[in-house]
């Protein structure tokens, strides 16, 4: 178990995955696809590519060659951007034991330490884009696919 919900992971993972093909203008990659490889229940990958798409940071297109694709250049994509996508700021303003009072003027038990590492975990997304993940997989051989699966991309699909 992570600190990020499944939701901000799925959505993470299908980005770097999508930014990993390196898709060509006007390839799309299809959905069904993203989440047989990166064993992922397609009902719930499907909404969090709409919320992705939704935030500008995927762009889709339906029918038979649709599919989706980065909406602009993985270097402009941070993951701040795509845990915001999903969730809001919520990550970084509700209480880490999910207490509806919990602030600053009425904090639970791990309300301090968890605001330090709250802070450096945004500092990290907001520094963090979609590209240096490309890059790290790449130089660290990281698998990108749900172990046991192997893609070579025939995923992608063409836009006439």
């Amino acid at each position: 178990m992570g600190i990020l919900s499944n939701t901000s992971t799925y959505a993470i993972r299908a980005a770097l995955y999508v930014a990993s093909a390196r898709l060509a203008a006007g390839d799309f990659m299809s959905t069904r696809r993203i989440a047989e490889d990166l064993d992922v229940p397609f009902p719930f990958l499907a909404k969090v590519l709409k919320e992705m798409v939704q935030a500008g940071i995927l762009g889709s297109q339906r029918g038979p060659a649709g599919g989706v694709s980065l909406a602009r250049p993985a270097s402009q994509i941070t993951l701040l951007d795509i845990v915001r996508s999903v969730h809001g700021d919520e990550i970084f303003a509700s209480c880490v034991l999910g207490l509806p009072a919990c602030d600053n003027e009425h904090p639970c038990a791990l309300h301090e330490p968890w605001r330090v590492q709250r802070a450096q975990l945004e500092s990290l997304f907001v520094k963090t884009t979609l590209a240096d993940l490309v890059e790290r997989a790449a130089d660290d051989d990281a698998p990108l696919r749900a172990p046991g699966r192997s893609g070579d991309g025939r995923g992608r699909r063409r836009n006439p």
